[in-house]
């Protein structure tokens, strides 16, 4: 079932934040998160981390983003945004990996605002959205891979149940220093339970 992006859905709410559709009042945000945030650090610096945006870059990055917020969405989402309780963008949350493994997802979770870090919001959020993806989907599997210079990560996956699935050792070289993948994963009988249990 799809839905219009113009009737803007709030899609889970939490103590601090909600997990909702993105709007084109969020663009700025979304451009400064570009090139600002400890986030960039952490989500595959190697990728490329800008400091600066040329005037052509932001122009074809809000034109990208405002078409985003017309296409149709599928249920459940694929990404979403994270927001304060006063709508207010700070992040966001993703899942993908089901072309080759339907069964199987992987999800993603940036908090971009810096001074927003530490404060047991990524927790929530990323709790909302396995919740959302796990009660309307059919899906037997919830994995989430970090990198081994990312503890905060590491702390989050634990707390919120995905078990620890190992590492593959020394998988990339970063800064002159090897990185392990660590594996986290959530089965739909865990997290079944860990809803009894609340």
């Amino acid at each position: 079932m799809l839905y219009s992006v113009l009737e803007m859905a709030v899609i889970a709410t939490g103590n601090q934040v909600i997990l909702r559709d993105r709007l084109q009042a969020d663009a700025d945000r979304f451009i400064y998160w570009q090139t600002h945030g400890e986030w960039r650090m952490l989500d595959a610096p190697w990728e490329g981390v800008q400091s600066s945006l040329t005037g052509e870059q932001e122009a074809n990055l809000r034109a990208q983003f405002y078409k985003s917020c017309t296409e149709e969405l599928p249920l459940p989402r694929k990404r979403v945004f994270i927001a304060r309780k006063d709508n207010y963008p700070i992040g966001r949350v993703s899942r993908y990996g089901e072309d080759r493994t339907p069964e199987a997802w992987m999800v993603g979770i940036d908090i971009c605002e810096d001074d927003l870090l530490n404060k047991g919001l990524g927790s929530e959020a990323l709790g909302l959205w396995v919740d959302y993806l796990f009660t309307n989907s059919t899906v037997h599997r919830i994995g989430l891979d970090t990198w081994s210079f990312n503890p905060r990560m590491r702390h989050v996956a634990e707390k919120l149940g995905f078990v620890p699935e190992g590492s593959q050792r020394e998988a990339r070289q970063w800064n002159g220093q090897w990185l392990d993948l660590v594996h986290f994963g959530m089965l739909r009988t865990e997290w079944q339970q860990k809803r009894v249990k609340r």
